[in-house]
Formats: structure tokens, C-alpha cells, sequence
């Protein structure tokens, strides 16, 4: 039979939270065809997304990944780590630092900096890492509540 149990004290909490613990590590290599699916998925077409030939002449020189994608690949590496629960349960407090372009390969981690305990149980704060070769693309944290955990 299963039970509810609330951790106290950092003992009581399962490795994947302990303060210094790397998350799991996502690579995503962004392809044109990547972006432009969610750019109908998600309705933004605007054309320094999704036109070659018209970002060319933009700030960037070339077509970038929507933000929201990148950030959707955050999301799937929290969820990995919390076995789902980050949908449910967590939240996240990012900046979008540096573009993401076609052919880049990104590389998305974390690492848990801290864990606060109260009566309610605790919350661990996760250092985002999230590049593009060594350029920074985002820069944040995410915030995942640990209780109640699910014991046998």
C-alpha cells in the first residue's frame, strides 16, 4: 500500500532533487522544417521564422527558431526529470538570451541549487543551462514543488 510522505530534511529527499544534482540532458538539433512546423503549429509565421530569404535581410541574417519552441524543449527536459509532474506542479522564470538558428544543436540541463523545506514539504530551484554549441540561449530558473512523494 502506498503512502503520502512529505519530506523534512534533505535526507529525505530522492537524488534526483539533492542540491548539486544534474538534470537530464536534452540535444535538439533545430532544423528549418522544426521551425516551420511550429510556426503552424502555434500560428506565429511571422517571416523571421519562417522565410530564408526574407530574414536574410534582418538583424540576424538568417531565420530563428520561435523562442516558445525553445522553451518547449525546457519544458520536456523538466518533465523528464519529474517523471511528468514539472506540467503539473512546476514553474519557470526564464530569459531568452541569445537566437537559436537553423543547424544549431542545443543542449538543455539543469542543476538543482537549492531545496527549501516548510510544513508543506519542499521546493528545489533549478539552475537552467541551456546553449547553443557555447553560446547561452536562455538564462533562468525553475522552481519544481518535491511533496508530497509517493512512497510504497
Amino acid at each position: 500500500m502506498s503512502a503520502d510522505f512529505v519530506p523534512r530534511t534533505p535526507g529525505d529527499l530522492p537524488a534526483q532533487f539533492a542540491i548539486g544534482a544534474e538534470l537530464p540532458v536534452l540535444r535538439r538539433l533545430v532544423t528549418q522544417p522544426m521551425i516551420d512546423a511550429y510556426g503552424h503549429a502555434s500560428g506565429d509565421l511571422n517571416p523571421i521564422h519562417m522565410d530564408p530569404d526574407y530574414s536574410r535581410t534582418g538583424p540576424f541574417g538568417r531565420t530563428i527558431a520561435h523562442g516558445l519552441m525553445t522553451l518547449a524543449f525546457v519544458a520536456q527536459m523538466l518533465n523528464e526529470w519529474t517523471d511528468g509532474h514539472f506540467d503539473e506542479s512546476g514553474e519557470i522564470d526564464i530569459a531568452f538570451v541569445g537566437p537559436v538558428y537553423t543547424g544549431d544543436e542545443l543542449t538543455i540541463t539543469g542543476v538543482v541549487e537549492t531545496v527549501d523545506f516548510s510544513d508543506d514539504g519542499a521546493v528545489a530551484r533549478v539552475k537552467l543551462i541551456c546553449k547553443a554549441g557555447d553560446r547561452s540561449i536562455l538564462a533562468g530558473a525553475a522552481i519544481q514543488p518535491i511533496s508530497p512523494i509517493r512512497k510504497a
